[in-house]
C-alpha cells in the first residue's frame, strides 16, 4: 500500500531552543509568541477541509492553550488527528539546551502537555512527535507507560521507494519521517523546511512522492512557516499565497499519484501497518 500522512507540528513561532532554559523561545526575541503560527494554521487547515484530507497535527500544550483563547480549536480540528508535540517545545534530550530531562521532568512535562490537550481537543488516546525530533531512551519509555499510540520523531532512509512503520526497541510503534536523494544526488528530507526557506523547489518533494512506492511517507511541516521564515522574518503575502497554492499542488500530486492521504493513527489501525 502507497499511503502518505501530511503532518503539521503546531507550536510557538519560529521555535528556538536557548543554553540553560528548557522552555524555547521565538527566533528575533526573549519569550514565545504565537502570531505567525495562528495564522498558518487556520490556513492549512482550510485547505485540508477544502479538499477533504485528514492531516495529523502535533500541537505544543502551549500552543493549545494560548490559540483556543482567541479561536475555536476544536472546530478546527474536527475531521483532523490532534497529536502531542510536547508542552513548551522542550530538548528532551538538552543537545542545545544543556538541560536533558530526567525522568521526573520527562513524565511531568508528557502529563503537562496530554492535560492541555484534553481540555482543550477532548481526551483520547494520541501520538507523539518530539521537539527538534530529538528523542531519549528515557522519553521512549515514559511514551510507552502512558499508552501513547506510536512516536513519529525517526528519520530513516527512503530504501528502493520503500519507508514503514517499525517497532523501536522501547515496543512503542514509530512512523519516522523519511530522507532520500534528488536527482541531483542530494539529501532531501520530507520535512518541508527548505521549501518555505526558499532553498527547495516544490518540485523536489513531487519528485520524492514518485520515488515512493510502498508504506506511509510522512510528510512534515510547521504550521507558522508559511507565514514567517526562520532566516527572513515575517512573509509577504505573495509568498504566503504562493506557499499555499504549492501545497496545494502537492497535495494534488499525492492524490493523482494514487497514495492514500490519511492520519497516521487511521493508518496505524491497518493490520498491515507494522
Amino acid at each position: 500500500m502507497r499511503a502518505v500522512a501530511f503532518t503539521v507540528d503546531v507550536d510557538r513561532d519560529v521555535n528556538l531552543a536557548c543554553q540553560g532554559d528548557i522552555c524555547s523561545i521565538s527566533n528575533g526575541g526573549k519569550h514565545p509568541r504565537f502570531t505567525s503560527s495562528a495564522k498558518g494554521l487556520e490556513l492549512i487547515a482550510g485547505l485540508l477541509e477544502e479538499m477533504g484530507v485528514k492531516g495529523t497535527f502535533f500541537w505544543e500544550g502551549r500552543t493549545a492553550e494560548v490559540l483556543s483563547e482567541k479561536m475555536d480549536l476544536k472546530g478546527l480540528m474536527r475531521r483532523q488527528e490532534v497529536a502531542l508535540h510536547g508542552y513548551d517545545h522542550e530538548d528532551f534530550a538538552g543537545k542545545e539546551t544543556g538541560i536533558p530531562l530526567d525522568r521526573e521532568n520527562t513524565g511531568s512535562t508528557l502529563d503537562k502537555g496530554t492535560e492541555a490537550l484534553d481540555r482543550v481537543f477532548g481526551e483520547g488516546a494520541r501520538g507523539f512527535r518530539a521537539p527538534y525530533q530529538r528523542v531519549t531512551d528515557i522519553l521512549l519509555d515514559e511514551l510507552r507507560a502512558r499508552n501513547f499510540l506510536y512516536d513519529s520523531s525517526d528519520t530513516v532512509e527512503l530504501v528502493e521507494g520503500k519507508v514503514r512503520p517499525y517497532r523501536n526497541k522501547n515496543g512503542l510503534p514509530e512512523i519516522p519521517v523519511c530522507w532520500s536523494r534528488d536527482g541531483r544526488g542530494k539529501k532531501i528530507v520530507s520535512y518541508l523546511w527548505p521549501y518555505h526557506e526558499g532553498k527547495r523547489p516544490i518540485a523536489d518533494y513531487l519528485e520524492m512522492v514518485d520515488n515512493f512506492q510502498d508504506g506511509l511517507l510522512v510528510i512534515a511541516t510547521h504550521s507558522w512557516h508559511p507565514v514567517e521564515s526562520y532566516c527572513s522574518g515575517l512573509r509577504t503575502k505573495e509568498d504566503t499565497n504562493r506557499d499555499m497554492a504549492d501545497l496545494r499542488t502537492l497535495l494534488d500530486h499525492i492524490d493523482r499519484s494514487g497514495c492514500a492521504l490519511m492520519g497516521i493513527a487511521n493508518h496505524m489501525r491497518r493490520k498491515d501497518a507494522l
